[in-house]
């Protein structure tokens, strides 16, 4: 068959035929069985065909002190710079200092300097800057521009609940996230098997078993150099009998004082005789009690699971018979409770009421939450970071590397919700992962969660404190002032040898003559007029997955 010539254009051939207005057939294309044709319209130009301006906007980001020089700093490192070349818009970073977020937001908000999306965990702040209109309500433009966070909350409606302000508008950006532990109790096992003791059920066995621990030589030194409990985390003997500032008792939320007097006596018990370290009360960091966990000097330990995996690490290098058990709250007569665990929903976030852009901050808060994008902050980059496995397992390929890479992203993470990620990790550890410490605290991890996310055995409160509704700001100053005051009586009182009773009747004191009253008057109505509609404790241990 002979090829056909084809007749070549020059570039003044071209021109004359674009000069006389002359269009060019399109080509065609078969589309579903019929025949399709597109051309080009006259007077189109290259302004119908220009991109779409790329949107812009700034947000907060906390800066820890946690990052390498040679990762860059918080507004300029690998994550950022990766979300400003794979998302829909121009994202311009602001660091804030975690320890001073509290006083500088506010003062940003004040001269007008505040960024457009602002992440923020203190829900007073929040609460505050809402009642000075500093805020954006969000409904509309969740509405008109949004597409993964519209479904996030058409999936979870608690979020809504809970994001909403008084007004009953939506201001602020919440996420969801599966239930984990977060303050746990361990003890030390080996201890319990070389003093032939029993892993303690009641109140009264674990102030046993912590003064044998104390008292009875268990790492067999010879000296009296032992803890039977780290007392700085004294506030989970008040969990023990479901101690808290506000309680559902018969239909209605209460305040009470009836439970603050039996958790003192035991502390009182405790310090008095030599259980614990004497001078707890200085160790306002508990950086103490963590090293003396790690150094094989406390048989009961208790805190943030992040801290007692940390240490427990150091400890077993030192000691790799060391051995430790995550336990239950023991019971006492006011029943069985739980410790802090991860609430499900968190609210993390507020858009300023001046922003310019309100379609660009909803087009990052889309892109942020994506599925993809959230196993990228995850795992990291793969090839990079880890390698898929035969059964498409992430696999760590450097585990130093990835300390120092990923473990710092943790804030730009903060509304990603993570409730749909396969469980590939524990704690930061890969399931899959062969280093022996890493396989025996994954089982440790999980039986804690089994032990602590239990609605038989609840955490103590109405709601979870990260959900409490927002407070008038003289009832949040009461309130705040109200947990600080009842715990500096009850500790001065038991490193004092203080009437423990007397203790009590001054903190009811302190309460009532700082508007106590009106604290409680607010919680009983607000109550009453959203108990069936709030998300309140029984249903976060509810929530499905």
């Amino acid at each position: 068959m002979e090829r056909k010539k084809m007749k070549l254009w020059t570039p003044a051939a071209m021109a004359a035929v674009l000069a006389a207005g002359t269009v060019l057939p399109a080509c065609s294309s078969k589309e579903g069985g019929q025949e399709a044709q597109s051309s080009v319209q006259p007077g189109a130009g290259t302004a119908a065909t220009a991109p779409a301006k790329r949107g812009s906007l700034s947000v907060t980001i906390y800066d820890r002190g946690q990052i390498s020089p040679d990762e860059g700093t918080y507004d300029n490192n690998r994550w950022t710079k990766w979300v400003n070349e794979k998302g829909p818009v121009d994202v311009k970073y602001v660091p804030v200092q975690r320890n001073g977020s509290e006083q500088k937001i506010p003062v940003l908000f004040a001269s007008g300097d505040a960024p457009d999306l602002v992440l923020e965990y203190n829900a007073g702040m929040r609460s505050q800057l809402w009642s000075q209109k500093q805020l954006m309500p969000l409904d509309d433009i969740i509405d008109k521009y949004s597409t993964e966070y519209k479904q996030l909350l058409e999936k979870f409606p608690q979020l809504k609940k809970v994001t909403a302000m008084p007004d009953g508008k939506t201001y602020q950006i919440g996420k969801v996230i599966k239930p984990t532990a977060q303050t746990v109790m361990v003890i030390r096992k080996d201890w319990l098997d070389k003093l032939k003791l029993q892993v303690p059920k009641t109140v009264d066995d674990f102030y046993n078993v912590a003064y044998a621990f104390a008292h009875n030589d268990p790492d067999g030194n010879g000296k009296n150099d032992t803890y039977g409990f780290n007392m700085n985390e004294h506030y989970i003997i008040d969990k023990m009998f479901g101690s808290e500032l506000f309680i559902i008792e018969n239909g209605e939320l209460v305040r009470t004082f009836d439970r603050i007097k039996p958790a003192a006596e035991v502390k009182k018990k405790l310090f008095e005789n030599g259980v614990v370290d004497k001078d707890f009360l200085t160790d306002k960091t508990g950086q103490k009690a963590q090293q003396d966990f790690a150094n094989g000097k406390t048989g009961i330990f208790v805190g943030y699971i992040a801290n007692v995996k940390k240490n427990y690490e150091i400890l077993k290098k030192s000691d790799s018979k060391a051995e430790i058990l995550p336990i239950v709250l023991p019971e006492t007569s006011f029943g069985q409770y739980s410790p802090d665990f991860n609430s499900p929903l968190d609210i993390v976030g507020v858009v300023n009421a001046k922003t310019k852009d309100p379609q660009a901050v909803m087009q990052y808060v889309d892109f942020m939450i994506k599925p993809s994008t959230v196993e990228h902050f995850q795992y990291g980059e793969e090839g990079v970071h880890f390698k898929r496995g035969a059964d498409g397992t992430p696999e760590t390929i450097d585990k130093d590397k990835n300390t120092k890479e990923i473990n710092y992203n943790l804030d730009y993470k903060m509304f990603m919700p993570t409730y749909f990620l396969k469980d590939y990790q524990k704690d930061g550890v890969m399931l899959n992962s062969k280093d022996p410490f890493d396989q025996e605290w994954i089982k440790l991890s999980q039986m804690m969660d089994k032990l602590y996310i239990d609605p038989s055995r609840p955490t103590p409160g109405y709601t979870h404190f990260k959900i409490r509704p927002n407070l008038e700001k003289d009832i949040n100053a009461t309130v705040d002032s109200g947990w600080s005051q009842w715990h500096d009586t009850i500790l001065k009182a038991i490193v004092s040898n203080g009437d423990l009773d007397k203790a009590v009747e001054q903190i009811k004191d302190a309460w009532y003559s700082s508007g106590g009253q009106k604290a409680e008057d607010w919680h009983k109505k607000w109550y009453q007029e959203n108990k069936n509609s709030w998300v309140f404790m029984k249903d976060l241990y509810e929530m499905k997955f």
